[in-house]
């Protein structure tokens, strides 16, 4: 028996993947941005806490919604 290496990912993959990333890097450019933007090293560690806690609450509140819906 020969392995086979697996079929290279299609173009429609790499484009998907490509499209996630961006939009992955705008957001956390988006976060450093206004973490830049606080007036102290203090605040900035609070926003970012916050920015923490938010976007745990909306993946709690996702995953609860994906569970109901499957």
């Amino acid at each position: 028996m020969t392995l086979q290496s697996p079929e290279p990912p299609s173009d429609h993959t790499r484009l998907r993947y490509a499209a996630e990333r961006a939009q992955r890097q705008l957001t956390l450019d988006a976060i450093r941005a206004d973490l830049e933007a606080q007036p102290s090293p203090r605040s900035a560690q609070s926003a970012g806490r916050h920015w923490c806690a938010d976007i745990t609450a909306m993946a709690d509140a996702v995953a609860q919604a994906l569970r109901k819906a499957a």
